[in-house]
């Protein structure tokens, strides 16, 4: 489920705030009839906090994961911790998550990732509220044309420096599903070469002033909203509160979620927990 989760969010997420990219494999052992049988069914309630996302952040060493974008490709590399925690192999490097990351087209832009670096010390998770914001910050270069008038279609090259974007998450206990809030960019470009020799740099600085944002911001949201419609994948980032919540109050078998009873509320994911407790 966490597979098919990161397959279908993880470019989009990353790139606006994902703080992690892994499958989860092995689900261990079932118990055997007699034991299931002898079983004592216990719920309780749950909770996950920013202290609890905090120490989970801490324990799988996020600034040590690593996510770059070059040549129309992404690849996210978890540290070791992650890859252990979420593999049993400490060796992040052979559980890189690789995906396209294709031109982004909007109101009349086309915007090119020519290469992007995750500034991951300053990437992280803040509930607030009812919602979950995820950061991502981070340099790099983008190849941005667009239609501009007088002058018409001009090309250039945007530095990013440092600059980040944040998706805001929110949870519809009675639907089950994550929703979008918002997303939000605040990023510092400066343009060059435009028209290949820097001639419109001042003009193209302009453009990019009142439109950046909205090039950005609007297709990842619309993209991130249409990937989360779909069961599987809110499915699979509950999945992954799991592993924090588990880690957290660790027993076995381990803790699964009860459907339908996860709410974002007062900065805090509340929900109900339930095992077979031998």
């Amino acid at each position: 489920m966490i597979g098919r989760f990161f397959s279908k969010v993880a470019p989009m997420v990353l790139l606006c705030g994902v703080f992690s990219s892994a499958v989860l494999v092995g689900c261990g052992p079932q118990d055997d009839l007699e034991a299931r049988q002898q079983a004592v069914h216990v719920t309780k309630a749950g909770q996950l906090n920013q202290t609890d996302v905090n120490g989970f952040l801490t324990a799988v060493n996020l600034k040590g994961c690593s996510f770059l974008i070059a040549a129309g490709t992404g690849t996210f590399t978890p540290s070791s911790e992650l890859s252990l925690a979420l593999y049993g192999d400490p060796d992040g490097s052979k559980h890189k998550l690789v995906f396209p990351m294709p031109p982004i087209s909007s109101s009349g832009a086309t915007i090119d990732i020519a290469n992007l670096q995750a500034d991951m010390v300053n990437t992280g998770i803040t509930l607030s509220g009812s919602t979950a914001t995820v950061k991502l910050a981070f340099t790099g270069l983008l190849k941005v044309s667009v239609t501009v008038p007088v002058f018409g279609k001009l090309s250039a090259d945007i530095q990013i420096r440092p600059s980040s974007i944040a998706i805001a998450l929110g949870h519809d206990k009675a639907a089950d599903l994550v929703t979008v809030v918002s997303v939000t960019s605040k990023i510092d470009a400066k343009t060059t070469k435009c028209g290949g020799t820097g001639w419109c740099n001042g003009i193209f600085d302009g453009v990019l002033k009142t439109n950046l944002a909205g090039w950005i911001e609007t297709p990842l949201k619309d993209a991130i909203t249409a990937a989360f419609a779909d069961p599987d994948t809110s499915a699979g980032y509950q999945d992954l509160l799991m592993v924090m919540y588990n880690r957290k109050d660790p027993a076995t078998p381990a803790w699964t979620l009860v459907p339908k009873t996860m709410e974002l509320t007062t900065g805090a994911y509340r929900f109900t927990v339930e095992r077979d407790a031998p």
